[in-house]
């Protein structure tokens, strides 16, 4: 018996001094359940009389006397609980039998109390009745392995259990009925099933009991927690009208806490009991807009439409819907917490200095449930609103925090973290971007040399690595402010490591997410592919100094070779990339290096990559394999690149990219652009009549499923424009006006690159001078009217029309200050683009 006690000490009260593995532990708990049925076998030898010689041997003999003291001691009834209990804490996907040893040791253990009480002389027996007789306790903790267990039958067994012990059912024992610990167990049972129906089924039943087992704030988390793990799932049984039923659980439990007085503890609502509520609201608007999407994606499967209409509840109603119910859950729980100080006669200097250990006594708002709401407006898609609701909050923690001096208030780095972050998010200003740097400057006031053992009080890298983002994500393409917001980027990586050299803070290393940070905020800078080379090789430099976590990995190296690329250092890129061992490429850094050979127009190179990434896919590398956008950038690259053999290789890769995706591949789905791509090699050839070929292959666009773009009638317009064979000229303009007048019906809007290759196809193939001013003259108000007038548009007609048919055509004198298109009305050029054909 003093065996299984020590052994029970790996999963007893201090379990957490004796760590040891699923595996250790299962195996010590079959020990204790070896022992402890010996002992049974004992109780049951004596009372089946099966050696009644033996018997008397035992009384008489001293050592077994001995026992029988140590016995009444350690009860057989205490050491079967303890073993039960030790079942419960196995990992049920290494114990797959546990919850059925802890029931065999239950009913033997039921079974010796029905002999007992049939015995007429029990003078004789080693053992009274309280040394068997089965306590509440240990049927919970069987009913607890059935609830743990991932047996098929563990429903069955745990519903049989429960109600064997709801009602009597031996007229010689009155073995002990459930109580709330019970049916707790049960409802955990069906939360960790997802059976949420009957979860909330047994829950009503203990709310309407009249047996004197009602139900407690444990028993309304758990049910909570079930619908949250429903809600939160990617599955198809999410039901977005989860939160509120969540809510409705906790009103009646706050209400029952109300009429106690505020003085029933077993119904004071926790912060857990809260935040079950606020996780799922701050949830809400993201998993909204993923139903939505799901739902539009599979409008097809009509026979799913109106289930999956009723799961998103008549639609999104908005965004920040989730945002807005958080804060008002969080307005209710500060209410309360007020209305239970004065109705209790608390003030709140005398229940602060209660300290956290009283913290479940009373309903108190903690800092936890302001960083929950705002990242609930964080993640709302609100932009300025959603940050500006995020300080709001935090401003009122603090406040809250000096007014009531309660520690669960305390602001910590969690708070300004997911402000920073809502700042971050918010738009693609800069003054955003400023904002969120000043709220880092606040919370370096406040946790810079913070000592806290708690890592939610002290800095750490994630708080600056989120400014480095907001700077990240204001890095606009090719020009100053890319140079700019890098320089912002890379200042905030700086004083990231003084303050490191300063603290010794080792959470405030820079790490690989911040060097990586500060590459995307340089991307788009002319010095771009610069600066990412210089801080790889920081990298670098910092991790051979020990700094492990400022490794490059292979996402750093990917934002590396994108940079080079946009910077025109192909062969830096390049030679990154080749560094990389083959099973750690992916296809987006493959797909970026042929984007290099793209912009180059170095087609054979492109072909090349491609073959590699096929080669590495048939050698087990299935994230090397080509997908549609590989093979578009292989045929854009050929429309760059010189020879009469390019049409037909762009043929033979795009028949390759249909015959993978007929074979399976469906990375390799046909797109509009695939399409414009080998539409832009035919263009760009010598072939004859090839505004035909384009024509046909836009028309077989919709066979494959994709529906032709501005881009695709643009190319169309260009190719026609570019016609030089005068008997086809005549069939060349009349494509072109035809897809231009098509555009309407296709729903899109002509652009500057549209009116540009319109204005061409005027003038390459009219003959009728006047009928040509008249249809530039309409093509050109038309152009101004929608704002898309650019310079090169100016400069095709100035060069390809007289002087007076010019100002007949633009209504602009020829003089060299009035061709400069930042000289004419902003209302005419509002809406171009400078991008020539």
């Amino acid at each position: 018996m003093e065996l299984v006690m020590d052994v029970s000490k790996l999963w007893g009260r201090h379990r957490q001094s004796n760590p040891t593995s699923p595996q250790q532990l299962y195996r010590a708990v079959l020990l204790a359940n070896d022992l402890v049925s010996k002992v049974l076998s004992i109780r049951e030898n004596e009372l089946d009389g099966i050696d009644s010689t033996a018997l008397q041997s035992i009384q008489r003999n001293k050592k077994e006397a001995r026992f029988r003291s140590s016995a009444r001691k350690l009860s057989t009834e205490l050491l079967a609980q303890t073993v039960a209990l030790g079942f419960s804490r196995c990992d049920p996907k290494i114990s797959s039998d546990a919850a059925y040893k802890a029931q065999e040791l239950l009913d033997r253990l039921e079974e010796i109390n029905v002999k007992y009480h049939r015995m007429e002389n029990k003078r004789n027996l080693s053992f009274k009745e309280e040394d068997v007789f089965p306590t509440t306790r240990i049927y919970n903790h069987v009913l607890n392995c059935w609830a743990r267990s991932m047996n098929h039958d563990a429903e069955k067994h745990a519903t049989a259990l429960l109600n064997r012990m709801a009602s009597p059912r031996h007229e010689d024992v009155a073995f002990p009925g459930p109580d709330i610990f019970s049916y707790n167990n049960m409802l955990n049972l069906y939360a960790s099933r997802g059976n949420v129906p009957a979860a909330e089924a047994l829950l009503k039943e203990l709310e309407d009991s009249g047996n004197g087992v009602t139900a407690d704030v444990y028993s309304y988390t758990i049910v909570m927690n079930a619908m949250q793990r429903r809600f939160l799932s990617g599955k198809g049984d999410r039901y977005m009208k989860d939160p509120q039923r969540a809510e409705e659980l906790l009103a009646r439990l706050v209400r029952k806490y109300e009429e106690s007085g505020f003085t029933n503890g077993k119904l004071c609502p926790t912060s857990v009991t809260f935040g079950t509520v606020l996780s799922m609201y701050a949830a809400a608007d993201r998993l909204r807009k993923e139903n939505l999407s799901m739902n539009q994606s599979r409008s097809w499967l009509t026979r799913n439409v109106e289930a999956s209409t009723q799961r998103i509840v008549s639609d999104v109603e908005y965004l920040g819907w989730g945002a807005e119910n958080a804060e008002r859950v969080l307005e209710w729980i500060i209410g309360l917490s007020e209305r239970e100080r004065r109705s209790r006669g608390i003030d709140s200097a005398d229940e602060s200095r209660c300290g956290t250990s009283d913290h479940d006594m009373f309903i108190r708002p903690c800092v936890q449930h302001f960083v929950t709401t705002c990242h609930a407006w964080a993640n709302s898609g609100k932009g300025i609103e959603a940050a500006e609701r995020c300080e709001s909050l935090k401003n009122r923690n603090i406040s809250l925090y000096k007014s009531t001096g309660y520690a669960e208030l305390r602001p910590n780095v969690l708070l300004f973290g997911v402000v920073i972050d809502a700042w971050a998010k918010a738009n693609e200003e800069d003054e955003s971007a400023e904002h969120a740097e000043r709220l880092l400057d606040e919370a370096e006031q406040l946790f810079l040399h913070s000592h806290s053992s708690d890592p939610n009080n002290r800095l750490s890298n994630i708080v600056y690595n989120q400014v480095i983002d907001a700077w990240s994500r204001r890095s606009l393409p090719k020009n100053e402010a890319g140079t700019v917001a890098g320089t912002r980027a890379e200042n905030v990586l700086l004083r990231m490591m003084d303050n490191f050299r300063i603290t010794g803070n080792e959470q405030m290393r820079p790490d690989v997410i911040s060097y990586t940070g500060v590459i995307k905020a340089y991307i788009n800078s002319p010095i771009g592919g610069v600066k990412a080379l210089e801080l790889l090789d920081e990298m670098n430099d910092e991790c051979m100094n020990g700094n492990r976590g400022a490794k490059p990995d292979n996402k750093a190296k990917s934002v590396v070779i994108d940079a080079c690329i946009k910077s025109g250092l192909l062969t830096e890129a390049f030679r990154i990339f080749s560094g990389i061992d083959d099973s750690e490429k992916s296809i987006v850094m493959f797909n970026t290096i042929l984007t290099g050979y793209k912009n180059e127009g170095r087609c054979h190179e492109a072909e090349s990559v491609l073959r590699k990434m096929i080669s590495l896919s048939d050698e087990g590398y299935p994230n090397c394999s080509p997908n549609t956008l590989s093979y578009y950038l292989c045929i854009f690259a050929l429309s760059k690149g010189k020879g009469k053999e390019r049409v037909a290789r762009a043929r033979a890769l795009f028949n390759e990219t249909i015959q993978r995706y007929r074979g399976g591949d469906i990375s390799c789905e046909p797109s509009a652009d695939l399409f414009n791509a080998l539409a832009q090699v035919i263009s760009h050839s010598e072939i004859p009549c090839r505004e035909n070929e384009v024509l046909t292959l836009l028309e077989e666009m919709e066979a494959y499923g994709c529906t032709p773009t501005l881009e695709s009638f643009n190319i169309l317009i260009h190719t026609c424009s570019r016609s030089e064979e005068k008997n086809n000229m005549r069939n060349a303009l009349q494509i072109a006006a035809s897809a231009y007048s098509a555009l309407d019906a296709a729903g899109l809007t002509a652009d500057s690159v549209t009116y540009v290759s319109m204005i061409r196809a005027i003038l390459n193939l009219m003959n009728d001078s006047e009928g040509k001013v008249q249809a530039l003259t309409a093509l050109f108000r038309k152009c101004c009217e929608g704002g898309f007038l650019n310079q090169h548009m100016i400069n095709v007609l100035a060069q390809d029309t007289s002087e007076d048919d010019f100002q007949s055509i633009t209504g602009i004198s020829r003089g060299l200050d009035a061709l400069q298109i930042d000289r004419l009305p902003y209302e005419w050029r509002q809406n171009s683009t400078q991008r020539k054909n």
